[in-house]
């Protein structure tokens, strides 16, 4: 049975022998190499807290008086897209997660979202699962582990810090960087585009880099507990500059213990410098996507024919 979620939901689900998962959903702000460990107390109470906020859904998944599912999603940067924040299961069986969320989604749609992101490694079983359940893939990221700069720094670049004033011209980079079938997933209009950006915890800055008073590259650095992470976008008719970019990052990131360099999967030129510069590839991620627009105007095309032939 799927059922809107309450806190003693959690605490169930962490004291059960059958809950032994971690959350399986990823965000942006907490993407490493560490598989996560077993649901623990601490992690519970702060999920509770969380749950207080106001903006979020959340549903349980319970099997003969047992939980054997949680699952918590929030908005990304407007109210049209969420995603999956936390998703913890005591069993892989289709049918679970799949109700699951499906009835997430339900919850999300009567807040007038309309779509959903789920971010899950790469190996993970669930990712078919997920797949068959309507959620369609619309980005790949692999994550590198180091330290220290990639090139020489000498090639001359002009940074600055992001203004709200970017944002169109970071929604041109983003058209002109992104896949077709990230495109069509996320949008392609700016409205779909900007409330699907993801919000990072930290002290996150972002920087663009211009060239011919054009937006050709973004990059975000964002620190918390004594780790980096860094986040890359430039331009396919600038990636020569990818190097001196990257470095312009690491740079910010000096006081880090580690460092970990979120790459696209279609940026093969960084992925190769970070190699060549000793860095580690620790782990691989996939973005899955479910749409609930089609199905409302499908919903409303099939009543409109059906009041049609009346």
């Amino acid at each position: 049975m799927i059922r809107p979620l309450n806190p003693l939901d959690l605490v169930r689900y962490s004291l059960t022998r059958s809950g032994h998962s971690g959350n399986r959903a990823y965000t942006a702000d907490n993407l490493s190499g560490e598989r996560r460990p077993r649901l623990s107390l601490l992690d519970t109470a702060r999920l509770s807290l969380s749950l207080q906020s106001k903006g979020r859904c959340s549903v349980a998944w319970t099997e003969s008086g047992r939980v054997a599912g949680v699952a918590v999603a929030r908005p990304r940067s407007g109210p049209r897209a969420w995603e999956v924040a936390h998703l913890l299961l005591a069993s892989d069986e289709d049918s679970g997660p799949t109700n699951l969320l499906n009835g997430l989604c339900q919850r999300v749609a009567r807040k007038r979202g309309e779509r959903v992101f789920i971010r899950l490694r790469r190996d993970d079983p669930l990712v078919d699962v997920v797949s068959r359940s309507g959620y369609l893939p619309c980005a790949r990221e692999l994550v590198f582990k180091g330290g220290g700069r990639l090139t020489s720094g000498t090639r001359s670049i002009s940074v600055r810090e992001k203004s709200s004033a970017d944002d169109y011209g970071l929604f041109r980079l983003y058209l002109a960087s992104s896949p077709s079938e990230t495109r069509l997933a996320v949008g392609s209009t700016f409205d779909q585009w900007a409330s699907s950006r993801e919000r990072t915890g930290g002290r996150a800055r972002e920087s663009v880099f211009e060239k011919d008073g054009e937006v050709n590259g973004w990059l975000r650095t964002v620190q918390r507990f004594g780790i980096g992470q860094l986040t890359v976008v430039v331009h396919p008719d600038e990636e020569t500059n990818i190097g001196a970019l990257t470095d312009y990052g690491l740079d910010r990131l000096k006081g880090a213990n580690a460092v970990h360099c979120v790459v696209p999967d279609y940026q093969e030129l960084l992925q190769g410098l970070l190699l060549q510069r000793g860095y580690e590839l620790v782990s691989e991620y996939v973005t899955l996507v479910k749409s609930m627009v089609v199905r409302a105007r499908n919903e409303e095309d099939r009543r409109a024919v059906t009041a049609a032939s009346v």
